[in-house]
């Protein structure tokens, strides 16, 4: 059971200060966790809200995960509608109006889009899953169906990142297809009007090398920016809702294995947080970018020793915007030789008062960190149970959450932790907040690999 600790913000810093205060387990608001369907699953699901405003949803919820070769049907993309009730509906194979089966396989992205939509990205049939520039396909449509192909000229390759704004736009960058390493990189806009991309832009590149960690960040203009890390280094570029590409930035130096956060505001500025790893140390890292996106030097949040030999969590750093436009940042950190989860407010001044989530003897690992409708956020980690020797059981491990509010300047106010989900098998959850009800949808891939789920009912407290 993880403990609070409340610190300033007086960055970078290794460890929380000493002055420690306690929680009790809260009486868990989260409903037992249940099993959307039987068959195994590749990987862990998504789960996406189609909205146009923080606090106003213009579809059905949905999960969507890559089914096994094993289920019927075969390998690819299924989608469950999230109803009304805390029961999701079947899981379904994506198909067209006529029929036809549109069944993207892993590795999946997934997205909000306009009308209502989702959008899901993934491989094709016939091409390599993995590697560099192998190519994406891209389907869109209700949660319930049909779906249709989104064509992108020039097509997809790896890596691709989608990402939804507000009024429903939604942006996607990747690199072309079939122009593998050759330094370009697309970024389409399907704006929330529009049934297809309306504005496509293809930019250069750093070099000629692979791109890592690509995502992308939209703002209520739909201008997109794009951060990826290629040969050692970050690098972002905005592209205006004009069309017109912005100079390449280089941003710092970057390690091996380097995750990345942006988040684009109104106020023509930007954020980009990253962890990167140089041998079994890891760093993280903020951006705050001038008016106009122009970044300048990066701030060292926090520098480590990787506890109990474990990587960094694939969610480390995350950002969201909160519905009153204030900013949160999450990402893992290090306190007593063992892993904890720290969240903070960031603003024109720079990463506030921080929040650490530390479980006594035993790791905390940043799973995920998703925003409501109400001024709030979910934080979502996971507790993997020691072994006899004492180290992390990477296969045994509980989840638990954690909502926040908006506080006031500088501050967030989170509430006690609560159980999502006992010790067991579990990989790559993830949480997100419907945006008519604010309640808090989990899913993880768990026992015999199948995906389970829980739902937290709506709050108005923390």
């Amino acid at each position: 059971m993880a403990v609070l600790v409340r610190t300033p913000a007086r960055l970078p810093r290794t460890a929380p200060a000493a002055d420690v205060s306690q929680t009790q387990q809260a009486p868990t608001q989260w409903s037992p966790p249940a099993t959307i369907s039987a068959c195994p699953a590749t990987t862990g699901a998504r789960v996406v809200f189609p909205s146009d405003s923080p606090s106003h949803a213009t579809g059905q919820g949905a999960f969507i995960w890559s089914a096994s070769s094993a289920c019927p049907g075969g390998e690819g993309a299924r989608v469950a509608v999230i109803g009304a009730s805390e029961q999701p509906g079947p899981a379904r194979i994506p198909r067209t109006v006529t029929g036809q089966k549109l069944a993207p396989r892993a590795p999946l992205t997934a997205s909000a889009g306009p009308h209502g939509q989702i959008v899901i990205a993934g491989a094709s049939r016939g091409t390599p899953k993995y590697g560099p520039n192998s190519s994406r396909v891209l389907i869109q449509g209700s949660a319930g169906g049909p779906f249709t192909p989104l064509q992108a000229p020039g097509g997809s390759a790896t890596p691709i990142a989608l990402t939804t704004a507000y009024l429903g736009d939604l942006a996607v960058a990747s690199p072309p297809a079939g122009l593998p390493g050759r330094g370009r990189l697309n970024v389409h806009v399907e704006r929330f009007f529009s049934h297809h991309f309306v504005r496509n832009v293809s930019a250069r590149t750093a070099s000629r090398g692979s791109l890592q960690a690509l995502t992308v960040a939209m703002d209520f203009r739909s201008e997109a920016l794009a951060v990826w890390a290629q040969r050692g280094a970050i690098y972002a570029r905005l592209v205006t809702n004009k069309g017109t590409v912005h100079p390449l930035q280089r941003l710092a130096s970057a390690g091996s294995d380097p995750r990345i956060a942006a988040l684009l505001s109104d106020d023509n500025r930007a954020i980009v947080a990253w962890a990167e790893q140089r041998g079994t140390q890891t760093s993280i890292y903020v951006d705050r970018s001038t008016p106009g996106v122009h970044f300048s030097s990066p701030q060292l949040l926090e520098r480590f020793n990787d506890p109990d030999g474990l990587a960094s969590p694939a969610a480390s750093p995350s950002l969201v915007r909160l519905s009153s436009e204030s900013v949160l940042l999450a990402w893992a950190g290090a306190a007593g030789g063992h892993w904890v989860v720290r969240s903070a407010p960031v603003d024109l001044n720079g990463v506030q008062s921080v929040d650490t989530f530390a479980a006594p003897g035993e790791d905390a690992r940043l799973a995920a960190l998703a925003a409501g409708p109400d001024d709030d956020a979910v934080l979502l980690w996971t507790e993997p149970l020691p072994t006899a020797g004492g180290l992390p059981d990477m296969a045994r491990q509980a989840i638990f959450a954690a909502r926040g509010t908006d506080a006031g300047p500088g501050r967030a106010s989170f509430g006690e932790p609560e159980q999502v989900a006992p010790a067991g098998p579990v990989n790559d959850p993830t949480v997100a907040l419907d945006p008519s009800s604010d309640r808090a949808v989990a899913a993880w891939q768990g026992e015999a690999a199948t995906i389970e789920y829980s739902i937290r009912s709506a709050s108005s407290g923390p």
